[in-house]
């Protein structure tokens, strides 16, 4: 991975961007990119394994853009820039998150409701907190999530495979719009 990666603090803030409105026959669908920075893959926060999903997110990355869905790159308030392998294109929305769940930026579910999307595919670090909040948030919205499993991961082994037991098993009883896939190309909707 190389160093010259634009910081997040480059990015306009999402009220800033030009957002807009998904036309008929557009896709309902928007991927979210969490914590895929710089300091996730190497120094005192690297996560041990991140390197093994780069491929697979950067694969989701790809599937988006190329059928011009919404992409949300949304990263703790470190600074950090996204790995050079992700680095989010113009069009794209950046956003700094307080906490946890992408979904403290408030922005970010204006930006959602503004495009008409109702359907976030989530990607990056760490399962067990940013992942699974963001999801918990995204359910409480009324989004239909999809986590793709080669496409999370967490420092913790253990807590990865709580936190996806979770999506996968338990959280369909209460939110059937839940879905844990292997990979989300198999979504067979637009």
């Amino acid at each position: 991975m190389r160093d010259d990666a634009a910081p997040m603090a480059d990015a306009a803030p999402i009220e800033a961007q030009e957002l807009p409105t998904r036309t008929p026959g557009e896709s309902d669908r928007a991927l979210i990119v969490l914590d895929m920075t710089l300091e996730r893959f190497r120094g005192p926060q690297a996560i041990a394994g991140a390197g093994a999903i780069v491929r697979y997110v950067h694969g989701e990355v790809r599937y988006f853009r190329e059928r011009g869905r919404l992409i949300v790159f949304a990263n703790s308030d470190d600074g950090s820039a996204v790995i050079q392998e992700l680095t989010p294109r113009s069009d794209e929305l950046c956003l700094t998150k307080p906490g946890p769940s992408a979904f403290g930026a408030p922005s970010l579910d204006a930006a959602l409701q503004h495009r008409g999307v109702r359907r976030v595919t989530l990607v990056g670090l760490e399962t067990h907190t940013s992942v699974l909040l963001t999801a918990a948030d995204a359910f409480s919205r009324g989004y239909t999530v999809i986590v793709p499993d080669p496409c999370v991961t967490a420092a913790d082994a253990d807590a990865h495979a709580a936190a996806f037991d979770l999506l996968r098993r338990f959280w369909p009883a209460s939110w059937p719009a839940v879905q844990a896939l292997q990979d989300s190309a198999l979504d067979p909707t637009p």
